[in-house]
């Protein structure tokens, strides 16, 4: 009898860690992809002609974002010009413009932005 109560004991506590464990308090990505991804396309020669344009698109970082890392600014730059670009019912942006390089200058200003136009492309 006390194998059994035991027995049931260890089941309910195996489930409740591995219920606990599919749920963590902290999500492992800072935000939900969107189901359609939005191709950024960098450099003047462009095969647009099976696209539509929609119109200018920008995404820059926010004075919240100037305690990021510079790799996470530039990230945080590219979701808000693809973010746009969705707004706008597209799936390509062609980036004509943007303020970041390879690395962060010291004593710059740390706002990033990207400017483009977005398509959308059969």
């Amino acid at each position: 009898m006390c194998d059994i109560s035991n027995n049931r004991l260890l089941i309910q506590v195996i489930g409740l860690a591995l219920l606990l464990a599919g749920h963590s308090a902290i999500d492992a990505t800072p935000a939900a992809e969107p189901s359609e991804s939005v191709l950024l396309l960098i450099g003047e020669e462009q095969d647009l002609r099976n696209c539509k344009m929609l119109g200018k698109v920008t995404g820059a970082t926010q004075e919240s974002d100037q305690d990021a890392t510079y790799p996470e600014r530039l990230i945080i730059a590219r979701d808000n010009l693809r973010n746009e670009t969705r707004k706008l019912g597209g799936n390509a942006v062609h980036v004509l413009q943007n303020n970041a390089g390879r690395f962060e200058v010291p004593g710059a200003d740390k706002k990033i932005f990207f400017s483009g136009n977005a398509f959308l492309c059969e």
